[in-house]
C-alpha cells in the first residue's frame, strides 16, 4: 500500500541563534555546525525533491557572527542554504522593528508571519504566508509569533505603540479563509510557530479539524522530543536549539483522495556520522570567525575554573559574578539582572572579549532607581512565582550578594535581609535594573514604572551595560565561586 502513497518531506530547525560554527566533541569530530545542516538539506533534498526547509524562528542572537554585523552576516550564511521558508522568532527583534523589516528582503527566502501586525490598520508587518507546491500537492505554510515580543516592542518608543501580537488560533482562521479565496483551498497546512511546545499544543486544540492544519513546526521553547506530539489530529514537532539537531518529517499522502494516510518523524543528530558538510557555507562561516578572532580575541581575565551558567529560574555561577560586577561597579545597593541577559552555558578559566561579548552582549542602560523594603518584598515574590520557576515563563532575576532571600513556596513566606539585617518595609534601596526590563516593569516585577520612580530616584547609571563588565573584569583576576546562599527557595 505504501507504494501507492506519495512521501513528503518537511526539514526543520529552530532557535539557532547564531551557532553556525560547531564544535567538536570528545573524539575530535566536528558536531552541531550549519555546514553541516546545509550539507543534510541538501543530501536529502537530492534524494528526495518533494523536500521542504524550513526554520521556526529566532536566528539571530547567540554568538558575535551574528551580533556584531546586526543579522545581516547571519542573511549572508542563510543565503548559502536551500531554505524554503522562515518565520519569525522573538530574537528577530533584538535590533529593532525596522532591522527585521530590512533583513527580511536581505534574505533570499520569504520570512513569514500573520500574527504581528500594525495596531492602526491591522496589516501584518511581513509576509503572513506562502503556498508550495511540492510532489503535486499545495501545502499553505503560516507563520506564528509570541506574544511576548510586545514587550520587546516597547523599548521602540512610537513604532513600538503601533504594533501588536494577535491571537494566533484566529489568525490562522483568517489566513485560511483568505488563502483558500485567493487560490483554492490547500492541500493542506502547516503552522510554523514560534510560541513554545506547551502553546503549541494549546494551539492544535483550538483549531477545528475543518481547516485541514496538518503540523506544527515549533520553536521558541528549545524543546527536545523522543517522539511528535499529535493534539486534535495535528502532528507537533520541535528540534531542540542551536543545530544539535535537525527535525525530519515525513507524510505519507494518498495522491488521489489527498489524505495524509500517516507520518514518521525523527530527530537527526548534526555531526560528522550524519551530516556531510557543504563547504561553501563552511567558508562563510570561517570568514567571518577569522574576523571576529581578529577583533574580539583578546584575553581580558581568568577565572579561578570553569564557571556554569545552566538554568533560567535559578541562580548560576555566571549570573552571580555579572550582578555582583554590576554592584560594585554602579552607584547602587543592589542589581537585579534578568537570567536571560547570559547568552552562555558555561565560560572558560581564560576569558577572552569575545567570551564575554557573547556572554553578555547587550550594550542597553542601567537606571537606578530608589524603592523602599515593602516594594523590594513584593518584586522578590513576584520573581518566585511558580510560572518562573518551574516553566522560566517570566524573567527570574540574579540578585546582589548583600541581599539574602530565603523563600517558602508551600506557605510563600517570605525573608529578606539586607548585609546581614532584616529588610524593614520603610528602608530605601538604589537598585539597578536593565533598561529593557525597566520598560517592561509591570510585567516582570509586578509594579509600574511610575511606581519605580516615585520617590524621584531613577537615574541613567551607565549608558553601556556591557562597556561596565568590560572594565570590571579588565580590572579583576581570580574571580569566580561556587553558588551561595544568597537565595534559598524551600
Amino acid at each position: 500500500m505504501d507504494k501507492e502513497l506519495r512521501e513528503l518531506i518537511i526539514l526543520h530547525s529552530n532557535d539557532i541563534h547564531g551557532r553556525f560554527a560547531g564544535e567538536k566533541d570528545e573524539d575530535g569530530k566536528m558536531q552541531h555546525s550549519l555546514a553541516q545542516v546545509a550539507g543534510y538539506v541538501s543530501k536529502v533534498k537530492k534524494e528526495n525533491p518533494d523536500t521542504v526547509y524550513c526554520i521556526a524562528g529566532d536566528v539571530f542572537q547567540g554568538s558575535l557572527i551574528d551580533s556584531d554585523f546586526q543579522g545581516l552576516s547571519t542573511m549572508d550564511i542563510l543565503n548559502l542554504i536551500d531554505i524554503d521558508l522562515m518565520s519569525i522568532g522573538n530574537h528577530e527583534l533584538d535590533y529593532g522593528i525596522s532591522h527585521m523589516m530590512f533583513v527580511s528582503r536581505y534574505a533570499d527566502f520569504p520570512i513569514l508571519n500573520a500574527n504581528f501586525r500594525i495596531r492602526k490598520n491591522n496589516r501584518p508587518l511581513l509576509r503572513p504566508y506562502k503556498i508550495l507546491e511540492v510532489g503535486g500537492f499545495s501545502i499553505l505554510f503560516i507563520g506564528l509569533i509570541t506574544a511576548g515580543i510586545v514587550d520587546q516592542t516597547k523599548a521602540e518608543g512610537l513604532v513600538g505603540t503601533f504594533v501588536e501580537v494577535t491571537d494566533a488560533a484566529e489568525e490562522v482562521r483568517k489566513t485560511i479563509r483568505y488563502a483558500t479565496g485567493k487560490r483554492g483551498k490547500p492541500d493542506m497546512t502547516v503552522l510554523m510557530t514560534h510560541i513554545g511546545f506547551y502553546d503549541d499544543l494549546e494551539l492544535a486544540r483550538a483549531l477545528d479539524p475543518s481547516l485541514g492544519v496538518k503540523a506544527i513546526i515549533g520553536g521558541h521553547s528549545h524543546t527536545y522530543l523522543e517522539e511528535p506530539s499529535v493534539e486534535n489530529g495535528i502532528v507537533i514537532v520541535q528540534a531542540g536549539k542551536e543545530n544539535t539537531h535537525l527535525g525530519e518529517l515525513h507524510l505519507f499522502i494518498d495522491p488521489e483522495s489527498k489524505k495524509t494516510e500517516r507520518f514518521e518523524w525523527k530527530m537527526v543528530p548534526v555531526d560528522e556520522d550524519h551530516c556531510p558538510e557543504d563547504k561553501f557555507v563552511k567558508a562563510m562561516v570561517n570568514t567571518y570567525l577569522m574576523d571576529i578572532d581578529e577583533k574580539y580575541g583578546t584575553i581580558i581575565t581568568r577565572f579561578k575554573r570553569e564557571l556554569d551558567n545552566y538554568g533560567r529560574g535559578n541562580t548560576t555561577e555566571i549570573g552571580q559574578l555579572f550582578v555582583d560586577a554590576f554592584t560594585e561597579s554602579l552607584d547602587i545597593d543592589l542589581m537585579l539582572m534578568a537570567s536571560s541577559s547570559t547568552r552562555c552555558y558555561k565560560m572558560d578559566m581564560t576569558v577572552t572579549l569575545q567570551d564575554l561579548r557573547e556572554a553578555y552582549p547587550y550594550d542597553g542602560k542601567i537606571y537606578r532607581v530608589k524603592i523602599n523594603g515593602k516594594q523590594l518584598k513584593h518584586i522578590i515574590k513576584h520573581m518566585l512565582r511558580d510560572e518562573v520557576l518551574d516553566d522560566w515563563k517570566d524573567a527570574f532575576f540574579h540578585t546582589s550578594k548583600d541581599l539574602h532571600i530565603v523563600y517558602k513556596r508551600n506557605t510563600g513566606e517570605l525573608k529578606l535581609s539586607f548585609r546581614g539585617k532584616p529588610v524593614t518595609d520603610k528602608q530605601t534601596f538604589r537598585v539597578g535594573i536593565q533598561e529593557f526590563y525597566y520598560i517592561n516593569a509591570e510585567t516582570v516585577f509586578g509594579l509600574t514604572c511610575e511606581e519605580l520612580a516615585a520617590d524621584g530616584g531613577l537615574k541613567t547609571v551607565s549608558n553601556d551595560a556591557f562597556g561596565v563588565l568590560k572594565e570590571y573584569f579588565s580590572e579583576h583576576s581570580g574571580m569566580g565561586g561556587r553558588i551561595d546562599d544568597r537565595i534559598q527557595v524551600i
